[in-house]
């Protein structure tokens, strides 16, 4: 469970990442600072291709607790008895 939320605060620290670097890459133009703005665009990217990976990384983790949540469902559902093996 703990994973989770650790999951879950990682995912802020990219949205948190990527407003930071968008404002900073606006001051860093307009104070003239050129190659500064290009350094923050790039972390920009690398925390917009974190969270993308992030995103599709919990997807698939749900995906993958669904599918087993209905195969153990399936196991244990009640089975027809009135009819004997076989037929």
């Amino acid at each position: 469970m703990r994973a989770g939320y650790n999951e879950a605060l990682a995912m802020l620290g990219y949205v948190l990442g990527m407003i930071a670097t968008s404002v900073l890459i606006e001051w860093a133009r307009e104070s003239g600072r050129e190659s500064l703005g290009e350094v923050l665009f790039m972390c920009s990217a690398v925390f917009q291709i974190a969270f993308v990976f992030g995103v599709v990384r919990l997807l698939l983790r749900g995906l993958r607790w669904g599918a087993g949540f209905f195969v153990r469902r399936s196991r244990t559902a009640p089975q027809n008895l009135s009819e004997p093996p076989g037929h």
